[in-house]
C-alpha cells in the first residue's frame, strides 16, 4: 500500500473540532507527545498535530457556537464528489462540502445512516 494521501480508501487524517482548541492541544500534547505547527486558514487558526515530525491530524476551533466537540476520521478517494453522491444514494447525508481546501485538497462531511460521521478527502498532491 502506498502512502495514505494517495491511496483509495486509506484512513489518512483525524481532526478535532472543540471550543478550546489550546486546551486541547495541552491535554494531548502531554497525553501522546504530539506537537503542534500553526496554520491560519480562511475559518482561522488551524493546529496541525505532528507525530515525530509528520502531520497526523489537526485541531480547529469548532465552526459553530454549541456544536460539540469531536473527532472527524479523513478517508482518502480519488473522487470527492463521486463519494458524497454515492453516500447520499446509500442513505448517508451531506453534513458539509464538498469543499474546496486551498493547496490541500477537496473535501466533504457525511453523516451515516447510524449517525456516524466521517469525512472524504482528494488531496493536492505536487
Amino acid at each position: 500500500m502506498g502512502s495514505p494521501f494517495e491511496t483509495h480508501g486509506a484512513h489518512s487524517w483525524q481532526e478535532l473540532s472543540t471550543s478550546d482548541p489550546e486546551g486541547a492541544k495541552t491535554f494531548y500534547g502531554a497525553l501522546f507527545g504530539w506537537s503542534f505547527k500553526e496554520q491560519q486558514m480562511e475559518m482561522g487558526t488551524y493546529h496541525i498535530i505532528e507525530n515525530d515530525g509528520a502531520g497526523v491530524g489537526g485541531i480547529m476551533q469548532s465552526p459553530e457556537p454549541g456544536m460539540p466537540t469531536a473527532w472527524t476520521g479523513y478517508v482518502t478517494v480519488t473522487d470527492v464528489d463521486a463519494v458524497a453522491a454515492k453516500a447520499t444514494e446509500l442513505g448517508g447525508e451531506l453534513l458539509y462540502g464538498p469543499q474546496d481546501i486551498p493547496e490541500v485538497g477537496r473535501f466533504c462531511w457525511i453523516k451515516d445512516p447510524q449517525g456516524a460521521v466521517i469525512a472524504a478527502i482528494s488531496y493536492v498532491m505536487g
